[in-house]
């Protein structure tokens, strides 16, 4: 029992929850629900239900009542004789062996960088308030290693997917993107070191050239008002400078890691914001069915009526957006006018100044 330390596991227990719910679930929703084709569907549908019955066998200790209940529905799926001995409940089962050939760190360090450039690319659209509905134009992955833009190519799909972009630029061009160093410095610790000199290190750092920082990376060395300083004795901070942008017309916010800069054009352009818009009216109609308590292959009609709409922005959206409407809801939505049979759920439905009744009809 001296090794028994709940704190050392459920942290990572978590962490592999999270991965699993909000990375491989949520990127992976098409392909769960068959829209790549069957063999794929399969594909993902037995590394979920490999995943979640080893889970249940990891979590088994922790929490023995819920993962006994998982188990009980997922032993419905599994072959006979599939465990050794007794399989009626989990905790009559074996602990799950490592499974070596399961291990990929090029596919984990890939997967760690994508997940930084997602998790950075949606801070900035919550500093700037714009909804992931809301259709951005472009995201610039600045980073000076070709294979971590290579990591990031390789996964580009989710990132303009999860993110809503149209473009994703990948770039170690840090000069036409406006990309500068800085160095920052523990003075106290500092202040052991260099005694009398320490003021005037701490003067002149602020001063030191943005190029001169840089090549640190391959100096290890850097001189501050005749002083020399070690990689080690400062800290190197890459950040955007918007004036020295080479293209003054972006409207780039940053945010960085440390050791990637990624920069968000927040700039709203009016095709994008239509499709933002055309979101919008798929959300109202998603939450109506679930609402009115339909399930995923439950066959309906929809249909709509506007009541309000300054500047026609709504009547503009249903006609310029409607093959992607039709795409997402698999229909068309029609015009109220056309509705021959009784609504079993009708509801009034408002996207910023516009409103517009929505109602179901059963096919």
């Amino acid at each position: 029992m001296s090794a028994y330390r709940l704190y050392t596991v459920v942290p990572r227990l978590l962490e592999m929850i999270d991965q699993l719910t909000n990375w491989y679930v949520r990127f992976n929703r098409k392909r769960l629900k068959g829209e790549n084709g069957s063999e794929d569907t399969v594909y993902a549908l037995n590394t979920l239900f490999e995943v979640l019955l080893t889970m249940c066998r990891l979590m088994a200790p922790f929490t023995p009542f819920l993962t006994e209940n998982m188990y009980q529905t997922l032993k419905t799926h599994l072959p006979e004789n599939y465990f050794e001995g007794d399989s009626r409940s989990l905790h009559f089962v074996s602990f799950p062996d490592v499974r070596e050939e399961y291990f990929n760190p090029d596919i984990e360090r890939a997967m760690s960088r994508m997940q930084a450039v997602i998790e950075l690319g949606r801070i900035i659209r919550e500093r700037n308030n714009v909804a992931l509905k809301m259709p951005l134009l472009e995201l610039v992955v600045v980073h000076s290693d070709p294979q971590y833009l290579e990591d990031v190519r390789g996964l580009s799909e989710y990132i303009t997917e999860q993110l809503n972009l149209r473009n994703l630029v990948l770039t170690s061009d840090e000069d036409t993107y406006g990309i500068k160093y800085r160095a920052e410095a523990d003075f106290k610790k500092l202040g052991t070191k260099l005694r009398k000199d320490m003021p005037r290190v701490k003067k002149a750092l602020p001063d030191v050239p943005s190029s001169e920082i840089k090549n640190v990376q391959v100096t290890g060395s850097l001189l501050v008002d005749g002083i020399t300083l070690g990689a080690d004795d400062i800290n190197i901070v890459r950040y955007f400078d918007k004036l020295s942008l080479a293209d003054k017309s972006k409207q780039y916010d940053e945010a960085t890691d440390k050791s990637v800069v990624v920069l968000l054009d927040t700039q709203i352009h009016e095709e994008l914001y239509h499709e933002g818009l055309a979101r919008e009216v798929i959300n109202r109609v998603q939450r109506l069915r679930k609402k009115s308590g339909l399930q995923a292959l439950d066959d309906v009609v929809y249909y709509c009526q506007i009541t309000e709409d300054p500047e026609d922005i709504l009547a503009t959206v249903l006609k310029s957006q409607a093959e992607f409407l039709r795409q997402t809801l698999k229909q068309d939505i029609l015009s109220m006018a056309e509705k021959k049979a009784e609504a079993f759920a009708e509801e009034v439905q408002e996207i910023n100044e516009s409103k517009f009744v929505l109602a179901f009809v059963r096919a």
